[in-house]
């Protein structure tokens, strides 16, 4: 455990300190009217290090040791034990008869996971100080290391967003595509295109009023028996085995209590939501009004589902992790604004960070049932 907070509390701090380092670089720039690249140096090393911090690990995610029976069947010239996209199916091949080490592999995917994230924001980039730390510490990350094929194209979803702002339909239809080469549910993005870019949630009080019906109507189970007629839907955006086996999923709809973690993953949104007239203000020539729609009907969503199956609650990773970039602005305008929202700041970060420390905690101890605690894979892996 105590291993686990020593490098996710490294790992956090240097993306902290190299986003800050863009951040000064892009301020600069723009004093003397310049643009910035993207590829410059401090990007470089933070895409790397979360790449290699991200390949080395073992048993980080529910899915991780999956995804390498996969790649390591394929190295030692068996077949593929998933079948999945050919964008997925692409890369996993090539690399691993290649003979390239399997953290090489995973390494390259958590790369292009944040790449998308930082290249969405690469005009934005007093974002990246924050993004590391809202990734890290936040959800984000155990979602990443295990939903990595569905979490790749959620990523490119954010990327796209832009295309949508700017109605360039054939960049966004070709980007979602792209996305669907990794997970075919990727394809249902496309209707986000025809959706009108409103403020569909001006008033913060409806919006919290919203947020507790949702909360209200995820504790019953009333509704829950009608959703056995979603298996075509589940079948036809990629989801083959659960479409399958829905009705055990319904039948799985065991009430979860409400920890600390859910309560984090609550107050979040919460706060986006509180400052969100503030933040739609400030933030006004950015995306952050797209991000922040889809964030509140991510939230919503989520908290309906929240005590189903982990098979409802997939696709609408699509929409949570809007909560990435939406996060970043709320700590952005609450740090330009210091000197009025210190405590708010401080609350604010101790909220965002919690989950990963509280998941840490939780599963230390459980052995190979522990997919939060960091793990090396030279210290496990036999072969």
């Amino acid at each position: 455990m105590l291993q686990s907070f020593f490098v996710y509390i490294t790992f956090g701090l240097i993306l902290f300190i190299l986003g800050r380092l863009a951040q000064i670089r892009e301020r600069a720039n723009l004093l003397q009217n310049k643009t910035t690249p993207f590829w410059v140096w401090e990007v470089i090393l933070a895409l790397f290090v979360f790449a290699f911090v991200s390949g080395v690990r073992w048993n980080v995610g529910v899915d991780h040791l999956s995804y390498l029976n996969n790649y390591l069947s394929l190295q030692n010239g068996g077949y593929s034990l998933f079948d999945k996209e050919i964008g997925f199916e692409f890369i996993t091949s090539v690399l691993a008869k290649s003979g390239i080490h399997f953290s090489f592999y995973f390494g390259l995917l958590a790369f292009l996971q944040l790449f998308f994230i930082y290249r969405a924001l690469k005009d934005q980039r007093y974002l990246y100080p924050f993004l590391g730390i809202v990734i890290i510490f936040g959800p984000e990350y155990l979602n990443w290391m295990n939903g990595i094929r569905q979490m790749l194209a959620a990523t490119i979803f954010v990327f796209s967003i832009q295309f949508i702002v700017k109605r360039q339909f054939l960049k966004y239809l070709f980007t979602i595509l792209c996305a669907s080469l990794f997970h075919t549910s990727a394809l249902i993005l496309l209707i986000f295109y025809i959706i009108p870019q409103k403020d569909y949630f001006k008033n913060r009080k409806f919006t919290l009023v919203l947020v507790a019906i949702s909360l209200l109507i995820g504790s019953m189970t009333f509704w829950v028996n009608q959703l056995s007629q979603l298996s075509f839907l589940l079948k036809y955006i990629g989801y083959d085995w659960y479409s399958e086996n829905i009705e055990l999923l319904i039948a799985d709809d065991e009430m979860r209590n409400i920890g600390p973690r859910r309560i984090s993953m609550i107050l979040v949104p919460i706060l986006i939501i509180w400052f969100s007239p503030k933040l739609k203000a400030t933030f006004k020539h950015t995306h952050f009004l797209s991000f922040y729609n889809i964030t509140v009907v991510g939230f919503i969503f989520y908290n309906i589902f929240a005590n189903m199956n982990h098979g409802f609650i997939r696709p609408i990773t699509y929409l949570t992790v809007f909560t990435v970039p939406s996060s970043a602005f709320l700590l952005a305008y609450l740090y330009f604004n210091i000197k009025k929202s210190k405590a708010i700041m401080f609350i604010s970060l101790i909220i965002m960070m919690s989950y990963l420390p509280l998941s840490v905690l939780a599963d230390s101890g459980k052995g190979t049932k522990d997919f939060s605690n960091y793990k090396f894979y030279w210290y496990n892996f036999d072969k």
